[in-house]
């Protein structure tokens, strides 16, 4: 049974990327546009990482860390954040609380792989992961683009952020 990971991030664009990329690598994805969605998702699906975005409105990554961080049937998530937001105090602020990695926009698809894995205690992911028979999405992961459009938009998102 495949991983599952959820990701929160307040840009469609990237929360599409990174949904294609960790499908396409054989995670389970679920995806939020904010905090508070995410808290939702997770304790719905009780995912094994949580990928967060620092500055997201209605309930930022920090706070949607600490919420699940904290919930007796959540504790066991990994963390991991993805942000444009460089400051020491945010990446401080993100370990103390239990953060396993803290990568910045933008980012190298073969790096977030690796660093995935390496959190979830996987061997590292190949740069070019084989892409698994396309599956139809369990409910409730909101994909809103058809598995052909999606791995389409994989190409050219690994195209751009493989530069």
């Amino acid at each position: 049974m495949p991983q599952k990971i959820l990701v929160a991030d307040d840009e469609e664009h990237i929360r599409q990327a990174l949904q294609a990329c960790l499908e396409s690598a054989g995670y389970t994805v679920f995806a939020a546009e904010n905090g508070k969605r995410a808290v939702e998702l997770a304790k719905l699906h009780k995912p094994h990482l949580a990928l967060l975005d620092v500055r997201m409105p209605v309930m930022d990554g920090h706070m949607a860390s600490i919420e699940l961080r904290y919930d007796e049937e959540l504790k066991g998530i990994k963390f991991m954040f993805l942000t444009a937001n460089a400051d020491e105090d945010s990446k401080d602020y993100a370990f103390g609380h239990g953060a396993e990695e803290y990568m910045l926009k933008p980012f190298k698809v073969a790096e977030l792989l690796a660093k995935v894995a390496k959190v979830l205690g996987q061997p590292e992911q190949e740069a070019e992961p084989a892409k698994p028979a396309p599956a139809k999405p369990e409910e409730g992961t909101e994909s809103q683009l058809s598995e052909e459009a999606r791995q389409r938009y994989l190409e050219k998102m690994k195209q751009k952020f493989s530069r």
